[in-house]
């Protein structure tokens, strides 16, 4: 029998049209959403007389691996709400559309007007269906039409939480003051592109990466991912055994926030993943990372000592790693060519990029874990424009990918390069590009990294077990009882 909470939050659900589909009850623990060839379920299940669990699904077909699983315990109405509303924005951007909508918004439309034509062009030419729609951001907030994306121009750029609210479906962001103010709609439509690519990656699991080097163990491991998008975070789980994934999930967060990952974490304690059961856990995080702790300046006043922290509440070791570290042995993991590589990841319109480098087999960290942060030396190089303007176009990011790749190679010579850089899709053009300076014996292959998030989980799992294998590592200096 549910309880109030679930009694309330099953009618509050029954009441949703995620999509625009309706939401039907099988029976008291069981709602479903048929959407076209998709199907969504909400479900609810009682380990016991104090806790209740929500499960959040849409798959495909019966037997093929879901598109989309969460679920947590069902004690915050407000916190289930927000869950669901993620589950839908899913469900609709999983979904084909012919024509992709997008609002665009200011204190009176006037500008936004003649940006929404320009924008308008810009898609034409890449032969993209999209349809812009200028208005007032009061008129915005109160739209019944659904939009998959809602651009704020800065003068309104306070409005986003509200106009999130409003519109939870929608990606919405600011365009910032440097495109707007030069009506740059190439620099727009990139940022509008990269938005809803993030949106919908957040929501769909992409095909999973495999090893080709030896991680066949025996061991149960978590494997916990937070990543900084434009107007969001992304943070989500994999749970291994024997090196190979048996569930996930994945949900969009407003902010980033570390506590998010322990939040997680004691979700999953209850709803049934058993973390005494657990050889260690692994995470994923960007910033700096040592020995546990966490060091991101602009996000955090001072350092964070999350494995620190969960290391001794758990019991077992917890083992934290930088994105771009993790994602680098993951590129080295998946393929049996290369012993010698660099990976780069930079996001459009981001001030910074990061680096993973793996030399003879093994992952350069540097003092201090520092190496792999070209914030220090990325602003250095000369551009046809400033670096603040290099980051916001396409031949900038091409400039500030060659410059950075080529001081790589000066210094580890790399037998391949990978890159995840927006706006850098062509290998072979890029390596023409290294072609001007290097000679071509000295030019390594290059690789367009499209499943960054994969990379990142299969490398997290592969510093974990070879963590585990080293007698002599420990985690944080504690050895765990068991």
């Amino acid at each position: 029998m549910l309880s109030r909470i679930g009694k309330e939050f099953r009618t509050w659900v029954l009441a949703q049209t995620p999509a625009q589909h309706e939401v039907i009850a099988f029976d008291e623990d069981h709602l479903y959403v048929d959407a076209r060839e998709l199907h969504a379920e909400v479900n609810f299940y009682h380990l016991d007389d104090q806790t209740e669990i929500v499960e959040y699904l849409i798959e495909r077909g019966e037997g093929e691996d879901p598109l989309f699983f969460l679920h947590i315990a069902l004690d915050d109405m407000v916190r289930a709400q927000e869950l669901f509303a993620q589950m839908a924005e899913a469900l609709e951007g999983m979904e084909s559309r012919t024509t992709t909508r997008i609002l665009l918004c200011c204190t009176s439309a006037l500008t936004t007007t003649l940006f929404a034509a320009r924008l308008s062009e810009a898609a034409k030419t890449l032969s993209l269906d999209y349809e812009f729609k200028a208005v007032p951001v009061e008129q915005a907030m109160v739209q019944e039409d659904e939009y998959a994306a809602i651009l704020l121009a800065p003068q309104v750029a306070y409005v986003r939480q509200r106009m999130k609210r409003a519109h939870p479906q929608a990606v919405v962001f600011e365009i910032p003051a440097k495109v707007f103010g030069s009506y740059d709609a190439g620099a727009a439509l990139r940022l509008l592109l990269h938005a809803l690519r993030d949106a919908q990656d957040a929501g769909t699991p992409e095909a999973k990466l495999h090893s080709l080097r030896d991680l066949s163990d025996d061991r149960k491991v978590l494997i916990v991912t937070l990543f900084t998008m434009r107007d969001h975070s992304r943070i989500g789980f994999r749970l291994y055994k024997r090196g190979a994934g048996v569930s996930e999930g994945v949900m969009r967060k407003p902010n980033l926030n570390f506590r998010d990952v322990e939040d997680l974490i004691e979700t999953l304690s209850l709803s049934g993943v058993a973390m005494d059961t657990l050889d260690a856990i692994g995470i994923a995080v960007p910033g700096v990372t040592f020995r546990g702790t966490i060091t991101l300046p602009n996000v955090l006043d001072e350092s964070y000592e999350l494995g620190v922290r969960l290391t001794k509440k758990l019991g077992i070791p917890v083992y934290v790693d930088n994105n771009c570290n993790a994602a680098a042995v993951g590129c080295y993991v998946s393929q049996n060519e290369a012993e010698n590589l660099v990976f780069y990841r930079h996001a459009f319109g981001h001030e910074a990029g990061g680096l993973g480098t793996v030399i003879d087999g093994k992952l350069l960290k540097g003092h201090h874990n520092l190496a792999g942060e070209p914030k220090y030396f990325e602003s250095s190089f000369s551009y046809n424009t400033s670096f603040g303007d290099a980051i916001w176009s396409e031949d900038g990011m091409h400039e500030l990918a060659l410059n950075v790749i080529s001081a790589s190679m000066a210094l580890m010579a790399p037998d391949a390069v990978y890159l995840a850089v927006d706006t850098v899709d062509d290998a072979e053009a890029f390596r023409d590009l290294l072609l001007e300076v290097f000679e071509d014996e000295y030019v390594p292959t290059v690789h367009i990294v499209r499943d960054y998030v994969e990379r990142v989980y299969l490398g997290t799992l592969a510093m974990a077990l070879q963590k585990l294998r080293d007698p002599n590592y420990r985690s944080l200096g504690v050895i765990p009882q068991k």
